[in-house]
């Protein structure tokens, strides 16, 4: 035995077999983590700031005289183009994630991966050649991009279970989730800056616009190209006799949501989250329209309160991660519930043109953002049969993407019947309290996940 300083020293402590996986799935993890950080960016620079704006802006200068557009003969408000497109891509989604999850199941998924990143990167690079009046051009461009998006984020879920055991899949999904915020917030200063300075560095502001698209679907593929390097060889492809059925894609998805009855506590948990999950999606998407609108904060402050978001939501994600491996992934989330319903009631009690206020509500949205939608992949994918992963992930993601117009339409209704922002804000709070319910009569409830036969299903 060694001797250090007149003292034997003391052998270190025998490793857990969780901890050997731990470290003998380092590289892969690390690849996952910067696809998320690739995908994010995408998603948060693109669809949420700069496209929307630009691409009406292009639909309204290629109207006629009447304001309307006309893809395909069909006559379009000029305005309303791209929530059309919007909603068009979460609709064709609908038919493109359960075929994806059925050929990850029989292909190798890095393969994959790759194929649906190249494809939605290179339609975000392509939006660089969106012209003054391109408008048919520039919502091919989103749709693809965006149901690329999807099918490679579904894809890229089903390693959860390969590159951490059950113990860290909280840890490995919030620290995802964490990195990719923190990207956000890094591209997004800089895409901001460039917005900011157009005029100093020679560019118009459809210029700057459009190098902002441009730069980011090359951070997806680039980003992409090495994340799914680094995770080679944990897509392992299936048996040649199971690659070799590659028929029956949606019958396959109706016998994964028929199995849902037979686990009664995946059940429970994914109604629970599509009814909270409505709730976040029409808090982040409308938050904004609400705080100009309503509380009268001007454009420029909601900049500085979406970065200080962003940069929130890492470190919110990282404490609700390690507050999983303590208490539990489902405890952690009802008390994320909590603080999503503070929050909404707050916001609704904040002062006309009070930016103070309404930062630190963004802050505290912030801090539980990154960690519900993290922490419901992971404790989902503890629920489901291992050898089924895809299968039911196609289903969570098909809730989390397709289902999620709920929140914002009981907004849309509330206002158009009351006239009143306040209490078409609070209509959120019904999605809050019904899936933190939902969450924990599941959790009482018989079967709901907490049997030890069921553990054992789920896990494999």
């Amino acid at each position: 035995m060694p001797v250090v300083a007149g003292r034997a020293e003391s052998p270190a402590p025998p490793r857990t077999q969780e901890e050997v996986c731990w470290r003998a799935t380092r590289r892969g993890r690390l690849g996952w983590y910067g696809y998320d950080c690739a995908t994010s960016v995408f998603a948060t620079s693109v669809t949420s700031i700069f496209f929307g704006p630009y691409i009406t802006d292009v639909s309204e200068n290629a109207a006629d005289a009447s304001g309307y557009v006309h893809p395909l003969g069909i006559p379009v408000l000029a305005g309303s183009f791209y929530p059309y497109v919007a909603a068009l891509s979460v609709l064709l989604q609908a038919f493109l994630l359960p075929a994806a999850a059925a050929f990850s199941e029989r292909y190798d998924r890095g393969r994959l991966l790759a194929l649906f990143a190249t494809g939605g990167s290179c339609a975000g690079i392509g939006m660089f050649a969106i012209g003054p009046t391109d408008y048919l051009l520039g919502g091919v461009l989103y749709v693809v991009s965006i149901m690329a998006l999807g099918a490679s984020i579904m894809i890229a879920n089903t390693y959860i279970p390969v590159l951490a055991s059950p113990g860290r899949q909280d840890r490995m999904s919030t620290e995802g989730s964490a990195a990719g915020f923190l990207a956000c917030g890094v591209v997004l200063v800089l895409d901001l800056a460039l917005y900011a300075n157009h005029d100093a560095v020679g560019l118009t502001e459809s210029q700057a616009v459009r190098l902002i698209l441009l730069v980011t679907g090359l951070w997806w593929l680039i980003l992409s190209v090495v994340s799914i390097r680094m995770m080679r060889g944990y897509g392992t492809p299936p048996a040649a006799e199971s690659r070799a059925a590659t028929s029956g894609v949606y019958r396959t998805l109706f016998i994964a949501v028929r199995r849902l009855w037979k686990l009664p506590g995946a059940g429970w948990f994914l109604l629970a989250f599509l009814l909270y999950n409505n709730g976040m999606q029409a808090v982040t998407s409308l938050v904004g329209t609400y705080a100009v609108e309503e509380i009268g904060i001007s454009q420029d402050s909601l900049v500085i309160a979406i970065l200080a978001v962003q940069f929130v939501a890492f470190a919110g994600a990282l404490v609700a991660g390690r507050l999983a491996e303590r208490y539990g992934g489902r405890r952690v989330l009802q008390g994320l519930l909590v603080a999503w319903t503070l929050t909404v009631v707050t916001g609704a009690l904040v002062p006309d043109e009070a930016f103070f206020a309404f930062l630190t509500l963004c802050v505290g949205a912030g801090l539980v953002v990154g960690g519900t939608y993290a922490l419901s992949r992971s404790v989902f994918i503890r629920l489901v049969p291992k050898d089924q992963t895809a299968e039911f992930i196609g289903i969570f993601e098909m809730v989390n993407r397709c289902l999620a117009f709920l929140g914002t339409s009981a907004f849309g209704i509330v206002l158009q019947v009351s006239g009143s922002y306040r209490l078409a804000w609070l209509s959120i709070l019904v999605f809050f309290v019904a899936g933190g319910v939902t969450l924990v009569l599941g959790v009482k409830g018989r079967g709901a996940g907490g049997s030890l036969k069921e553990r054992k299903t789920a896990h494999g």
